[in-house]
C-alpha cells in the first residue's frame, strides 16, 4: 500500500497504523461485511494517514504513541475461541 501511495505523490504515516492497529483490524471487519458493510472506519484513518507533506518520524515512541494513536485507541484485544452453533441456535461441542 506504501508504495502504491507514494508512487502517485503522496506520503503515508505507517506509525499512524501501526499504533492503531486494532482500530485498522477492526475497521477491516467492518468493510468485509458484504451488504452490512460499513466503510467510513477504513477511509477515517487512512484519509488521516495519506498526507501531501511528507513525514517526519520522532525518536520519542511514547510521545508519538500518545500524539498520533489517541483518535483511534480501542479496548485491548483478547481472541476468545469460537463457538460452533448447529441450525438450531444450540450450542455444539468441538
Amino acid at each position: 500500500m506504501t508504495f502504491f501511495i507514494e508512487h502517485y505523490g503522496f506520503h503515508f504515516d505507517k506509525d499512524l497504523l501501526a499504533v492503531s492497529a486494532g482500530y485498522v483490524r477492526n475497521a477491516f471487519v467492518m468493510a468485509s461485511f458484504g451488504e452490512y458493510s460499513e466503510f467510513e472506519h477504513l477511509e477515517n484513518i487512512l484519509l488521516d494517514a495519506i498526507c501531501t507533506e511528507p513525514i517526519e518520524y520522532k525518536d520519542d515512541l511514547e510521545q508519538e504513541e500518545s500524539i498520533h494513536g489517541a483518535k483511534y485507541q480501542t479496548k485491548d484485544y483478547t481472541p476468545v475461541a469460537h463457538e460452533y452453533r448447529d441450525d438450531n441456535g444450540e450450542d455444539k461441542k468441538q
